[in-house]
């Protein structure tokens, strides 16, 4: 019977009469009391002393009647076992709606309804719609139990809605809809417990978000889907355990965003979406467990984003996605676990990196490729941050200049000058190495002719023979001569940035050729070059001198003449030469290695082939010390003019 007024409750005889838990809610409502029904507890089953009709309970709560009006403090009742379904669609309550551990069997219906003041704190239900509801004051839903769907989607509450220790199961579905409520205090689901999709999707929550060691298993859907959400407050998901998905793709936090030591399995989703997602405070994953991807994708962060501690486990594919974030403090990559899966950073704006080499040595893989930073408060020990940049500069075997650039930026811009250079140097060697493996494996495509003609049988067989000379020839000719010239300019001038490499390399071609002219000179197989000296009396009888002792024994010819010394002689202080240019192997060296300089030493002595064997070996020599010294000149010339540095 439905109960309308008061005199429809009059009209209940027989076994339709009032139980005595009915007559009891009824005078407290009036007197605005608690009804605590057995030990207040909530029933296990049906009984004269628990058992409330939902109509009646429909009844008190939109107010009574004239001859039966509630208090103000509205309907209080705790332990009452709900018979027949409460259906308050479209109705307005009067006072506030208290139904503390109440047990309902058939699921309650509150679509559109207005309230002051809902709390069902641990009572249990099949399910619960309240789509469109408008509550003035708080929603508490503590140690709720349901068997199924909590929709509440659009509601509106002027304070807290919380669900702190519930017990939801939505199976498949979802266990709690909340999309596009408007929360002007904060939501609390702290230890929450659930099975199916948890929804604040379009949300728009005033305070906090708060799910503190939550337990969500998503079933077939997301675990928490925030996505568009709007959170004017802070995000507190610290040691929440999740299955499924927890997603605030596109979501606007002001505060900070906790997540620190929480489990969250994304099984074949991501573990964590914040893709797009605007975050005013920090954001905080310490000593997170992940396994699925960690996604940032596209995402603004006000402060810092930190994975202090964080164990990341994205399988095979990405088990951190930053691409484009920006993050206007700082990433912290530091005491990292073992990391599973690439940290993909690519284009990523990062504000300051703090870092340690253990956390990126637990990374197998990583993409810097359009990484950009401001400061880098990590270590600075070269041979570090040379691992760090190869194993981030080459995603899918592709090599990018990017990253090394950015670090020597960097160095540059805060005066470490050595290491910019020394990581420069670094990018070319490893960007010309790439250059002779993408040619390694290059590959000639073939042609479909069919020879069935002479003519097409001699293109055929020409082709062929082009294309073996591609393959094996040139190939091999262009892996060579990029392999000879990247090693001369790298070890002669450092690429361009160390031009000073080049010095060294001259002195020592002039020590050697020093030590070679002098013995050369001392073995008297030095002579003027000079056509007119060669001819003229003078040098003939001091060249000559040794061949009047030919007919000696050998013994005897090698003991007088190995001391004789043309040259020397003939420029000796008293001797005809001793105006003629003196010779002075330092001089000499520095003739013949340097093509700049022209100190006359060369013009003015050559080595003779035939008057010795350091002679002969230096007449060769000479040649080829003048070419290395037109080399390593040339080199040093456009290291320093800037042509083989590139604009870094």
């Amino acid at each position: 019977m439905l109960i309308r007024t008061y005199a429809d409750i009059e009209r209940l005889e027989g076994e339709d009469a009032l139980s005595p838990a009915e007559k009891k809610l009824i005078e407290n409502c009036k007197l605005g009391k608690l009804t605590t029904l057995g030990d207040g507890s909530r029933p296990k089953s049906s009984s004269p002393e628990r058992a409330i009709r939902a109509d009646l309970l429909r009844y008190l709560i939109i107010g009574g009647c004239e001859r039966c009006q509630v208090h103000e403090r509205g309907v209080q009742v705790a332990g009452a076992w709900i018979v027949g379904e409460l259906d308050l669609s479209f109705s307005r309550s009067k006072g506030p709606v208290l139904l503390l551990q109440c047990a309902f069997k058939v699921p309650l219906a509150a679509n559109q309804a207005s309230f002051d003041h809902i709390v069902l704190d641990g009572s249990s239900l099949p399910a619960l719609n309240a789509d469109g509801a408008v509550i003035k004051g708080h929603a508490f839903f503590r140690m709720l139990k349901s068997a199924g769907e909590i929709s509440v989607v659009g509601i509106e509450v002027g304070g807290q809605l919380s669900f702190e220790g519930a017990d939801l199961n939505g199976g498949d579905g979802k266990a709690l809809n909340a999309q596009g409520a408007k929360i002007r205090g904060g939501v609390f689901m702290d230890k929450l417990e659930s099975t199916g999709e948890v929804s604040f999707s379009g949300a728009e929550i005033g305070v906090v978000l708060s799910a503190k060691e939550a337990k969500l298993k998503g079933g077939k859907g997301d675990a928490l889907n925030a996505q568009g959400g709007k959170i004017r407050g802070t995000v507190f998901f610290d040691k929440l355990k999740s299955i499924g998905e927890v997603s605030f793709a596109g979501a606007e936090i002001d505060g900070q965003f906790s997540c620190n030591g929480a489990e969250l399995s994304g099984g074949e989703n991501n573990a964590l979406n914040a893709d797009s997602a605007t975050i005013r405070g920090g954001v905080f994953l310490h000593n997170l467990k992940s396994i699925g991807e960690v996604s940032f994708c596209g995402a603004e962060i006000g402060v810092q984003l930190s994975f202090e501690g964080a164990e990341l486990n994205g399988g095979e594919g990405r088990c951190l996605n930053a691409q484009r974030i920006v993050i206007r403090g700082g990433l912290y990559w530091q005491d990292m676990k073992p990391v599973v899966g690439t940290v993909d950073l690519n284009t990523a704006y990062l504000g300051d990196l703090v870092d340690d080499e253990q956390s990126w040595d637990t990374v197998s893989s990583l993409i810097l490729v359009g990484a950009t930073y401001e400061d880098l408060a990590g270590p600075h020990n070269l041979p570090f941050r040379k691992r760090w940049l190869r194993k981030g500069a080459s995603p899918l075997g592709q090599f990018h200049p990017q990253p090394y650039q950015q670090l020597a930026k960097f160095y540059r811009e805060t005066g470490h000058r050595h290491e910019a250079r020394e990581i420069l140097v670094e990018k070319e060697k490893e960007q010309r190495k790439a250059v002779r493996v993408s040619i390694r494996h290059s590959r000639v495509e073939a042609e479909s002719d069919d020879p069935s003609s002479v003519k097409t049988a001699l293109s055929w067989s020409w082709n062929l023979a082009g294309r073996w000379f591609s393959f094996y020839v040139w190939r091999w000719v262009r892996i060579s001569w990029n392999g000879f010239w990247d090693i001369l300019i790298r070890y002669i001038a450092g690429y361009g940035y160390k031009p000073w490499l080049s010095l060294g390399w001259l002195g020592g071609l002039v020590l050697i050729m020093m030590f070679a002219a002098k013995y050369t000179w001392d073995a008297g197989d030095f002579a003027p070059n000079s056509a007119v000296v060669l001819t003229s009396p003078e040098w003939k009888a001091v060249a000559d001198l040794p061949d009047a002792y030919a007919s000696l024994p050998e013994e005897d010819k090698h003991r007088i003449v190995q001391d004789m010394t043309p040259a020397h002689d003939w420029t000796d202080a008293l001797a005809p030469g001793k105006d003629y240019e003196t010779f002075y192997s330092f001089a000499y060296a520095l003739d013949v290695v340097v093509p700049v300089l022209d100190l006359g030493q060369t013009d003015a002595w050559a080595p003779s082939p035939a008057r010795g064997d350091w002679g002969y070996w230096m007449f060769y020599a000479q040649k080829v010390f003048i070419v290395l010294g037109w080399v390593v000149t040339a080199i040093a010339a456009a290291a320093i003019s800037g042509m083989i540095r590139r604009d870094d």
